[in-house]
């Protein structure tokens, strides 16, 4: 694959993580989209880093992997403690 067509492959990504998040009702549902979102983020970031022969892009990947990460387990831990809760 050429580098356009991931990084189009990658906004196609965002796209749909971003009407996932906007359509789903439920909070696992709009986590989801959310993911998918930082997927295609890191996608994005690491096929930058490629094309222009650098670090950076694939460090800020880590990054954004960290930071999703954390955000899966804290949303998905509230939302099972809000499920259970009366």
């Amino acid at each position: 694959m050429t580098t356009a067509a991931v990084l189009y492959l990658g906004a196609v990504l965002f796209a749909v993580g971003a009407f996932g998040t906007l359509v789903r009702h439920s909070a696992v549902g709009r986590l989801v989209g959310v993911e998918v979102m930082f997927a295609a983020a890191i996608l994005t970031f690491v096929t930058a880093a490629a094309g222009f022969h650098e670090l950076d892009g694939q460090a800020a990947a880590l990054i954004v992997i960290a930071v999703a990460v954390a955000h899966a387990a804290i949303g998905y831990s509230l939302s099972a403690h809000l499920d259970r809760s009366p």
